[in-house]
């Protein structure tokens, strides 16, 4: 604290000065003609200058010259004011040329016609207090140079202070700025959102994200982001700052990203679709190739047989008349007629091959020996009728020379002719029997979710794949016996086990062993496709269900096969996983007895799915089953 020299010309010199010399403050006595005549304290550690020095000069030249005037007015003011104390500020000059701030007390000892002064350095503090101003004009500075909208808002609402951003946003002069509340530059709909955000500043919480709509002088609203946090003294809410910027564009560019995203969602969507689209019908064309070629070989046979029977029924006919105009005899025409009925109603029996040959060698030659040798083409069908030796010489024994010849042609095409029939049935029945499985296959004309055999679906996938599987590869189908029927989508089943079944016939390349098994399992069925082949490259295993991935030779797979399949049966509510090693591939698929609720969504691949965690992936693949063999 600055010494007061009141008095101090009482106390002994020597103990003043040795209270100066403790002290960090300086004292001097000058005459009234402004000169040093002594001084005491440190003055060369402050100031740099010795007595000698201080002692050549008037007092008046150490002051800096922007407060000489004021500070020769002070001690003016001291001298006329008798023992009056006077106390001023000024800058006094270093000998180095920098100045320092010094708190001087006076007082004017009219006896000695000199000043006794104290000096107290106040730069220290003037520094301190230079720096905050300036600090405070730097952040000031900022805050303006600021294209954030910057508010200090007070309890009541009113603004404390605003910056050049937010005249600008929002349009309003510092004239009006006085009138104006929080709620008037906010959107209403926005009022309670703030009041609430008020209320929690003022318990202190600070907000790293705060986002409102602001409603300028002219009516434009737009949207601003910021923070907000309170300002208290002694615990005491004082207002809230906040700082606000406009993201207008920001909301507008992530409008314009939302809706082109949904856009290109949509394309991606169209595009996957497209590819699935195409999938499938690469699909169809394999099993439309494999069904042509089934229902061509039937429809040959008949077409063949039509054409045949043609010639058969001409040939039967006109012996039958030539009988007739023959004027057979009663016993020769019921005779003809019990055999012509025997011929529509006898079945071929199978005969071995070497014994067939010797039965039709000993018609050929009962013929020839009863002068018919060029009816040795009816041979085969008489012994097809059982006629032996015993047999002809009974029909020999009936007819009359003449019309013996014409009886046998007429039995043998009659023979031809209804097994030609019986040929066009059984093709005719094929391709019903064809059509009826692919019909099946399909679920055409049925409801979208049906009650599903499990059994039933799989054998009309292996008549759709049979062209392709019958080549080489020897299905064993192992279906368990109380596999249950499921709730589901009949045709998207169905092409699950088509890709299924015809990637493991390609694994195989056309020659091995197909293996299906079913088994009830817990809440649903487990169905399992393995196969023989070269199985799948250990790095490959969990790739399979990927869209695009395939190990496959460059245009031969699209990569969606198992895709679809993944895709499908978690649709379904199910579950699929695959093991594979050289020699044998299983994929394993889990489905539910009944589909998920609406908006339930299947199983993801290692998901928990409505079967698969109670299946058992390691129940023995072999599980008791019927063991055919197709």
């Amino acid at each position: 604290m600055p010494h007061v020299a009141l008095g101090i010309e009482s106390w002994p010199h020597q103990v003043a000065a040795q209270l100066l010399d403790l002290s960090a403050d300086i004292a001097c006595v000058a005459g009234f003609d402004g000169r040093f005549r002594e001084t005491t304290g440190d003055w060369a550690r402050l100031l740099g200058w010795d007595e000698n020095e201080l002692c050549t000069r008037p007092f008046i030249e150490f002051v800096h010259p922007g407060d000489a005037d004021a500070t020769q007015a002070q001690l003016d003011a001291a001298r006329e004011g008798g023992a009056a104390v006077v106390r001023f500020e000024n800058r006094f000059l270093a000998r180095d040329g920098s100045t320092r701030w010094l708190l001087w007390t006076a007082v004017a000892v009219q006896g000695e016609q000199a000043f006794r002064a104290v000096a107290h350095d106040l730069t220290p503090r003037h520094e301190a207090e230079t720096s905050v101003r300036e600090s405070e004009q730097r952040y000031l500075d900022l805050i303006e140079s600021s294209h954030d909208i910057v508010q200090s808002i007070l309890p009541d609402g009113h603004f404390q202070f605003v910056n050049r951003a937010w005249h600008t946003a929002l349009g309003y002069t510092p004239e009006e700025l006085p009138q104006l509340t929080l709620f008037d530059v906010v959107v209403e709909a926005d009022h309670d959102h703030c009041t609430v955000l008020i209320g929690q500043i003022m318990s202190g919480m600070s907000f790293d994200k705060v986002e409102v709509t602001f409603v300028a002088k002219g009516g434009r609203t737009f949207p601003v982001e910021g923070n907000a946090t309170g300002r208290f003294r002694d615990g005491e809410y004082l207002g809230t700052h906040t700082f606000f910027r406009d993201v207008s564009d920001r909301k507008q560019a992530e409008a314009l990203q939302a809706a082109y995203q949904r856009q290109l969602e949509g394309e991606v969507a169209e595009r996957s679709a497209a590819l699935v689209q195409s999938e499938k019908l690469a699909t169809l064309g394999r099993l439309s190739a494999g069904m042509a070629h089934e229902l061509n070989n039937p429809a040959a046979a008949a077409r063949r047989g039509a054409a045949l029977l043609e010639d058969a029924f001409s040939k039967t006919c006109s012996a039958l008349l030539t009988l007739a105009r023959a004027a057979q005899s009663p016993g020769e025409s019921l005779f003809m007629a019990e055999l012509i009925q025997r011929a529509a109603a006898r079945d071929t029996e199978r005969t071995d091959p070497l014994r067939r040959g010797d039965l039709e060698a000993d018609v050929e030659d009962w013929l020839e020996s009863h002068g018919l040798p060029d009816l040795w083409e009816a041979a085969g069908s008489l012994v097809d009728l059982g006629m032996d030796a015993a047999g002809l010489d009974a029909l020999a024994g009936t007819f009359e020379p003449g019309h013996l010849g014409t009886a046998i042609t007429a039995l043998s095409q009659a023979h031809t002719a209804y097994g030609l029939i019986a040929q066009i049935g059984h093709g005719s029945e094929r391709i019903s029997a064809i059509v009826a499985a692919l019909k099946d296959y399909s679920y055409m004309d049925r409801a979208p979710v049906q009650d599903v055999d499990i059994h039933s679906g799989l054998d009309g996938t292996l008549v759709m794949l049979a062209s392709k599987l019958k080549l080489g590869i020897e299905v064993v189908r192992d279906y368990g016996a109380d596999v249950p029927r499921i709730e589901t989508l009949g045709s998207e089943l169905n092409q699950v086990w088509t890709n299924l079944i015809d990637n493991a016939a390609d694994a195989m390349g056309g020659t091995g062993r197909l293996t299906i098994r079913t088994r009830a399992a817990s809440g649903g069925v487990c169905v399992e496709i393995e196969d023989d082949g070269g199985g799948i490259p250990p790095d490959a295993v969990a790739k399979v269900f990927e869209p695009f991935f395939t190990t496959k030779p460059p245009g031969q797979g699209t990569g969606l096969g198992l895709n679809i399949v993944f895709n499908m049966i978690r649709g379904m509510g199910g579950h699929i996983e695959v093991a594979s090693e050289p020699g044998c591939t299983i994929f394993r698929v889990w489905l539910p007895v009944r589909p998920p609720a609406a908006g339930g969504g299947g199983t993801g691949q290692g998901g928990d799915g409505a079967v698969a965690g109670t299946a058992g992936a390691a129940e023995s693949a072999g599980s008791a089953g019927t063991g055919k063999s197709s």
